[in-house]
């Protein structure tokens, strides 16, 4: 079995190298062009084709879950992800994005992250707090949750994360969601958002549900920071922290107006309660790793949002604006 390991290796390498060659072919003005800004990666053979690469040279056809490195941390999660767990395991997961989350986590403070998934940004983020920093991990899917956990305990980060196994709303309540059968960050409070459903049974589950404002009563801290990504259901989660938002603590979250709009809270109503608060919003360029600001009614034009401009960044405070000032142009 000697050359067991490098015949491994070498088929990770190739596979590797093919995902990112697919993914710098995507990002091409060429493919964007013919495409009229949407993804290469919305044609089913091309995902097929992706996902059976990274099977086939990253995790084995018969693997449950993949372990990779990514930005200095050990990560976990399901084999059969179609997109995140690739781009883990190539090393450009949401790169750009990420880089500004880590960033910010290094000033201090404490941290919400909702819709934490497998505890990427989680992960990322406590590992570049402060000693007195902490941050609190939302994650009301089960099998999320477990790797999650797995993610927090294998980087030796339990004493900055605080795992919340629930979703995040308008309220405390319940919240039925819709299970994705494509990836692990599609499942959604909305069928449409969630797309095709898992081979096996139990589509949906139903799970506990608070608000950051519910959460957050009778607790000393206040959040610095906020990231958001919860497949449309971004605009509830606003709606329930109200008296959070009074304290401008940074806001990373997704904008896509069709699954918002499927979530029953359309993206202009998101954005104009962020615009209420904010005097600095950015979109964040992910093709020239840049900051852009925008107005409210800059981001109504055409082509404002789309395929590598649909993350925005909203900061009120002027060391978080400080914090990132290699990526834009604005001064306080």
């Amino acid at each position: 079995m000697p050359n067991a390991m490098p015949s491994r290796n070498l088929r990770r390498g190739i596979a590797i190298s093919l995902m990112r060659a697919a993914r710098a072919a995507n990002r091409s003005r060429v493919v964007r062009v013919a495409l009229r800004g949407r993804s290469v990666r919305r044609f089913p053979l091309v995902n097929k084709i992706y996902h059976a690469v990274f099977r086939a040279g990253v995790t084995g056809e018969h693997a449950s879950d993949v372990t990779a490195a990514y930005r200095g941390l050990t990560l976990t999660g399901p084999a059969w992800d179609r997109t995140i767990m690739p781009s883990v395991a190539g090393g450009y997961y949401e790169k750009f994005e990420v880089s500004i989350f880590e960033r910010l986590a290094a000033t201090g403070g404490t941290i919400l992250d909702v819709g934490a998934n497998i505890g990427v940004y989680a992960c990322a983020g406590a590992a570049h707090l402060p000693p007195h920093g902490r941050l609190t991990a939302f994650e009301p899917v089960p099998e999320n949750l477990g790797y999650l956990r797995r993610n927090v305990e294998a980087n030796d980060l339990a004493g900055r994360v605080t795992v919340e196994p629930m979703a995040v709303g308008a309220g405390p309540g319940e919240l039925t969601l819709h299970l994705s059968g494509e990836q692990s960050g599609k499942h959604s409070a909305s069928a449409a958002n969630a797309g095709t459903a898992p081979d096996a049974p139990g589509s949906t589950v139903t799970v506990p549900m608070t608000s950051i404002d519910a959460y957050l009563t009778g607790r000393d801290e206040r959040p610095d920071i906020i990231k958001i990504d919860v497949e449309g259901y971004e605009g509830f989660v606003l709606r329930g922290a109200a008296e959070t938002l009074a304290g401008l603590p940074t806001l990373l979250f997704e904008v896509h107006p069709e699954l918002q709009a499927n979530c029953g809270c359309p993206a202009a109503e998101l954005l104009d309660q962020v615009y209420a608060r904010y005097p600095w919003v950015f979109v964040v360029d992910e093709l020239n790793d840049r900051l852009l600001p925008h107005s409210r009614a800059e981001l109504d034009e055409p082509g404002a949002i789309g395929l590598y401009r649909s993350n925005l960044v909203a900061i009120g405070r002027k060391n978080h604006l400080a914090a990132v000032a290699r990526w834009h142009d604005v001064r306080p």
